[in-house]
């Protein structure tokens, strides 16, 4: 079976695209990505990436994606024009309900308006501080006054396509950082739909993690999130995953799919995609991290593939679902482990209630979900 005969088109498509190139690595990201990238190197890139977009619509059979997603890396360094040929390819066949594409402060600019009244919905902007000292100790590429300007950018943005805003912050930085404050300010200064506050982690091989700075415990990790859940949830923000708060309606409708554990399709370096076939298997794709082996490969011929069986399966399924507020569909997890289940192996766990048949967790449910799956799994089998 073939990358693309994988898919069941029936049960509709997301599409994520990977843009693995940026202007400076952060210290904290290991997303892979690139800086200092050749013209050459992205056209190249962006030859590739268009030929494997013609074999998806083909596929299609003229339905559009649910949702799409550009990602990366930062798709603002491919420009204006690089940009518009893949979203316009990807909205070949109608433009997704939601569209959305990730850009960093320093590289959004007016010539990009354009692609969001005729394509893009959504503008996700990594904003992760408002604080000199935390933009330097994450190692950004923008300064705070760059970081302002683009953040009022994307204000003058939305006012003139309608298109839907989201930031992302970074907490948890040490004792000397206020997060509070940086919620404040970003909120009340630059009104957006949604906001992503992660808590920062060490990941291996990344500048920051060889530096090993004191980060706060646990403990005071669970203090500090959950001010910063209250505060959002004081000025009108739904707290729906672990991480995202959204206003009434702005949930992030292509992260729901993947929370949801639903099937998606991704392409370039780095990129993974879900399929799940019409005889119910489940295959998980990915492109090697590597720009260049992209562009020299054949058509869909890097894409390694790994078949879950059905206890991985089971466990994505109950990882995602206690994440979120669409919660654990306690229906599609019995077909999936193909038993009744004894409902009484949720007792006990807290944090969590069932509601229309799926487990839900409320704030206390988010802060020990990856426990909470640990011991239902363990009583499943």
């Amino acid at each position: 079976m073939s990358f693309l005969e994988s898919f069941d088109i029936n049960k509709g498509l997301s599409l994520y695209i990977h843009v693995p190139f940026c202007i400076s690595k952060c210290s904290y990201c290991a997303f892979y990505s690139r800086s200092g990238c050749s013209d050459s190197l992205m056209d190249a890139y962006l030859e590739r990436l268009l030929e494997e977009l013609d074999q998806v619509n083909g596929i299609m059979a003229g339905r559009r994606f649910d949702t799409a997603f550009i990602g990366g890396g930062n798709p603002g360094c491919l420009g204006p024009r690089r940009l518009e040929r893949i979203a316009q390819a990807v909205c070949k066949c109608g433009r997704p309900s939601e569209f959305s594409v990730e850009m960093n402060p320093e590289s959004l600019d007016e010539s990009f308006f354009p692609l969001f009244s005729d394509c893009f919905t959504r503008l996700s902007m990594g904003v992760q501080s408002l604080d000199e000292k935390a933009l330097g100790f994450l190692g950004r590429n923008a300064d705070l006054l760059n970081t302002r300007k683009g953040l009022g950018l994307s204000q003058k943005l939305r006012e003139q396509t309608g298109c839907d805003l989201s930031y992302d912050l970074i907490t948890c930085l040490g004792s000397w950082h206020d997060e509070l404050k940086d919620v404040r300010e970003l909120t009340g200064n630059y009104p957006s739909d949604h906001l992503s506050v992660y808590a920062l982690t060490l990941e291996e091989g990344t500048p920051l993690f060889e530096r090993k700075p004191a980060l706060p415990s646990e403990d005071e990790q669970y203090e500090i999130l959950s001010r910063v859940w209250d505060y959002l949830k004081t000025i009108g923000f739904e707290h729906y995953e672990v991480s995202n708060f959204a206003r009434p309606g702005k949930r992030c409708a292509h992260n729901c799919r993947y929370w949801a554990y639903g099937q998606y399709l991704g392409l370039g370096p780095g990129a993974a995609s879900t399929a799940f076939s019409e005889d119910g298997s489940v295959h998980r794709y990915q492109f090697r991290p590597d720009v260049g082996s992209y562009v020299s490969s054949g058509l869909f011929g890097g894409y390694d593939k790994e078949d879950l069986n059905r206890n991985e399966s089971v466990e994505e399924l109950v990882l995602m679902g206690l994440r979120y507020k669409g919660g654990l569909d306690l229906a599609r997890l019995e077909t999936m482990v193909q038993k009744t289940i004894d409902m009484s192996i949720f007792e006990g766990i807290s944090g969590f209630q069932i509601i229309d048949n799926h487990l839900i967790p409320d704030d206390e449910g988010f802060m020990t979900a990856d426990a909470a799956a640990s011991a239902i799994l363990g009583k499943l089998y």
